[in-house]
């Protein structure tokens, strides 16, 4: 609606949703400390892929429609055709492969030597009856031996780096950096490099993570109340022959010059003793802003079709929310001591109005159907967050965790987040099987399902994807608290 009612309508709307989804000392028009734009002292990729095509539950997990008994079988092997595509091949170098890895840039903006500590963390589920087999909520019934449950585990990694003045640094999270162009051998440079070495590669694949770096004094190592860097991450898909690539600018706290507390290992973000934010000098009394309290999404609903304006991509969209705890303890490597609810308000084009929540404790990577239904396609036609149910191709949500009874103290509860959207991109192609004299139609026309292509098949169906950073908004009294282990 574009009408004067309807711009009435939408900012009492608004106003509503400030009232409603206010928390006790929730400041909504204060400026927040979280940017992805601005060189920062902390820096948060909160999403971490990679995948080089495991076998999990009889299928492979980049190529589904290739069955498997081990991960050779979901490699490139040729047996006089291609066993992932079914190409015509003389030896494995011809057959594509498939995989998924991410690039990881992180940058010194400052005239300084700079030193930043990092840790990873790995969020992958495990089977409790195979500790060692990789599952989620949606398909651990038939990837975990019989009766097998999936059980969270968080598990975290560290490591350190030195830039020296506006250095960028890149590593694969699949690979790490165990090497550097002048020398072979880690630690035997002349002189010996920076960082050789230093970067771990993902401690599992496939992996699914997220990777915190926090300023460090380069001579103490202790954090510091400098605001040097600034960071992005790529992830880069090949399926068969699919290439697909999506990039997103890491989140970023800043921090508050001359407000470190002694305290070195516990970082205060917000909050009564905030090092972490950003001073808010214009209300009375002034006040210091963390993460955010409300964060915003302008997101597709799931199903809907639409088409580029180039015409290259046409299909149905899916949306995933990767959605992670501002606070974190990676000193003791436990998860966040209090699971947090999160609110959603959800809007649609004639501004109708619809609500749900969910539970985040360390990590949650989720499509937007599954958010209010169950795991998995059979309920997604069901879900608020379907096209189908709201009537309308995009829409609007708006995220709040609900904050702790400590109001005085470091309970804030808040969360960041990052939406990717997954665009269906198969290709049709004949069946060779087609009888009766119907023509081979219609070959190389997009699809999202073998229903698209009449007499072929949906060949290598897959999805564009592109990662966006959310819109943050507000601060509370309540802080969040960063727990990390000393040199």
């Amino acid at each position: 609606m574009s009408t004067k009612m309807g711009f009435w309508r939408w900012a009492l709307a608004s106003a509503a949703i400030l009232i409603a989804t206010g928390t006790a000392g929730a400041h909504v028009i204060d400026p927040t400390g979280v940017t992805t734009d601005e060189p920062t002292a902390i820096v948060l990729y909160p999403r971490l892929k990679v995948d080089l095509n495991a076998c999990q539950g009889g299928f492979c997990s980049l190529t589904p429609d290739v069955a498997c008994t081990g991960n050779s079988d979901c490699q490139p092997r040729c047996d006089g055709t291609c066993n992932l595509d079914g190409s015509a091949c003389t030896s494995n170098s011809d057959c594509p492969g498939a995989a998924v890895d991410t690039i990881v840039q992180l940058t010194n903006t400052s005239e300084f030597l700079t030193k930043v500590h990092c840790f990873y963390t790995n969020t992958n589920s495990h089977c409790s009856n195979s500790p060692s087999t990789i599952c989620t909520d949606a398909d651990f019934r038939t990837v975990c031996p019989l009766g097998g449950l999936c059980v969270p585990g968080w598990q975290e990694t560290d490591f350190r780096l030195t830039l020296t003045k506006r250095q960028p640094i890149s590593w694969s999270v699949n690979d790490g950096l165990p090497s550097l162009p002048l020398a072979t051998i880690p630690g035997q440079g002349s002189p010996p490099q920076f960082n050789e070495g230093n970067i771990p590669a993902a401690p599992e694949v496939p992996f699914t993570g997220e990777l915190l770096c926090v300023e460090v004094d380069t001579a103490t190592e202790l954090p510091t109340d400098r605001n040097d860097y600034k960071g992005e991450a790529s992830t880069i898909k090949t399926i068969a022959s699919q290439i697909d690539a999506n990039k997103y600018n890491a989140i970023g706290i800043k921090a508050i010059e001359g407000a470190q507390d002694g305290n070195p290992n516990v970082l205060n973000i917000g909050g009564p003793n905030a090092e972490y934010g950003v001073f808010n000098d214009q209300v009375d009394p002034p006040r210091f802003g963390g993460c955010p309290n409300v964060l915003t999404l302008n997101h597709f609903f799931d199903g809907a079709d639409v088409i580029t304006h180039d015409g290259n991509v046409e299909g149905k969209v899916t949306s995933e929310l990767t959605l992670v705890p501002c606070q974190n303890d990676y000193l003791n490597q436990t998860a966040n001591g209090n699971i947090t609810t999160i609110q959603f308000l959800i809007f649609n084009e004639f501004e109708q109005r619809f609500s749900t929540s969910t539970k985040l404790n360390c990590y949650k990577e989720i499509q937007l159907s599954d958010i209010d239904t169950l795991p998995g396609p059979a309920g997604n036609n069901f879900s608020i967050f379907s096209a189908g149910v709201q009537g309308t191709l995009t829409g609007m949500s708006r995220l709040r965790s609900v904050a702790g009874p400590n109001l005085d103290g470091y309970d804030g509860r808040t969360i960041l987040a990052l939406l990717t959207e997954n665009w269906a991109s198969g290709v049709c192609g004949a069946d060779a099987t087609s009888s009766g004299g119907y023509p081979e139609y219609p070959a190389d026309q997009l699809c999202f399902t073998d229903d698209d292509c009449f007499r072929g098949t949906c060949q290598h169906a897959g999805s564009s994807t592109t990662s966006s950073n959310v819109q943050f908004q507000g601060s509370r009294d309540q802080g969040d608290q960063i727990i990390i282990p000393l040199p």
